[in-house]
């Protein structure tokens, strides 16, 4: 048997999509008689994922936060570093692979370069990163040489490999792609919505980040004269920090047709009531709820970023806007309204396509895949 650790480098979110991976992997390995190790931020500690961790054996080690601006001057007046190196000495007892999950391209430098300089075989996890924010000269340097001296580094799509090789200047030789995990059932089957008539249910299910998800942008569409007269309803999905505020923004625009109906845990329920995604998103890596609305048999309507160009094909089981502005997703959804008898059939297409693009189980792909890194390292 092995010894892991695990590190969510998360330090300010909440648990997320980018957490699935790493964790279910963590979990399969230790039920395996591993022995297992995780890390996260203290308050993380008490989240349902993490004590299902600690059920299937797993030992955890809660690490306190420091706020953004103890991160700018922790060189200086923290020895934030040396501060690292400790915490993962700690947490990793002389583990055979450390694991660094990010959320982006920086959020685990820190941890990298203390498991670099402890010694220790690590790989990484990228889930994400975007052409709105690219490291300096200094962080993309030191990025490069944390990546190179990985056992390996994993990307969730290729869009995400690429754009770190041109963020970091670097040919990431050990760079691969793999899956995440999804929160539907891998056999899901719906029967098509009824009580829709001649009009069409979307669904945006999405974070309500002002930021990232572009919430703001389909407001502005549906604000638009030729939308406002289509027979059409809109459910916004989800929580965040903007939810107060795009129910202002839709309400300031008149726009009666929109509904905030808030988290959903059973996020196959909504595909039961709704006939297609809308995601108007302007950054990602490859977008969770893409895959699952597809393996619901639900075509997409989402922007040309991350990830989504690999498994949406363009009019065939969904549609692509070549950016996020208005313009360009309303041309989109456009196609969509004017081919609205043909969405069940793409819809079909689409849950095909991605069982083709995604295994039953992608935590335990991941599973198998330290298993292998580890025997090469051991060997």
């Amino acid at each position: 048997m092995s010894k892991y650790l695990f590190l969510a480098a998360n330090e300010w979110g909440n648990w997320g999509g980018s957490e699935l991976l790493w964790s279910q992997a963590a979990e399969k390995l230790a039920r395996r008689g591993h022995e297992v190790r995780v890390s996260v931020a203290e308050f993380h500690i008490t989240h349902p994922r993490v004590e299902k961790l600690r059920a299937a054996g797993c030992r955890i080690f809660g690490r306190r936060g420091f706020p953004p601006f103890l991160y700018r001057w922790g060189s200086k007046v923290l020895s934030l570093p040396e501060y690292k190196r400790r915490e993962l000495r700690s947490a990793a007892g002389g583990a055979d692979l450390v694991v660094i999950s990010q959320g982006g391209l920086e959020d685990g430098l820190w941890w990298l370069e203390a498991a670099r300089a402890e010694g220790l075989n690590y790989i990484l996890i990228v889930q994400g990163t975007s052409y709105l924010s690219w490291p300096n000269d200094e962080k993309s340097e030191r990025l490069a040489a944390s990546f190179a001296h990985a056992a390996a580094a994993y990307f969730v799509s290729q869009a995400t490999l690429d754009l770190c090789k041109r963020q970091l200047v670097s040919p990431i030789y050990n760079g691969k792609v793999i899956r995440n995990p999804f929160n539907v059932r891998y056999d899901a089957k719906f029967a098509w919505p009824n009580g829709v008539g001649d009009g069409l249910a979307l669904a945006c299910v999405a974070r309500l980040d002002g930021a990232g998800k572009g919430h703001d942008i389909l407001l502005d569409v549906l604000n638009l004269p030729h939308w406002r007269e289509r027979n059409i309803r809109l459910s916004m999905v989800g929580s965040g920090g903007s939810e107060r505020l795009f129910g202002r923004l839709a309400e300031s625009l008149g726009l009666r047709n929109v509904k905030f109906i808030g988290q959903c845990n059973q996020i196959d329920e909504v595909w039961r009531t709704h006939q297609a995604l809308v995601l108007p998103t302007r950054f990602e890596g490859m977008p969770l709820v893409v895959v699952e609305a597809m393996l619901c048999g639900r075509p997409c309507i989402t922007t040309d970023v991350g990830g989504s160009r690999e498994l949406i094909r363009d009019g065939v089981n969904g549609y692509l806007a070549r950016a996020a502005t208005v313009e360009f997703l309303d041309e989109a959804m456009n196609r969509a309204w004017e081919n609205r008898h043909r969405l069940k059939e793409m819809g079909e297409t689409a849950a095909s396509d991605a069982r083709q693009w995604v295994s039953a189980d992608p935590g335990e792909d991941f599973a198998r895949e330290l298993e292998n890194v580890v025997n090469g390292v051991k060997g």
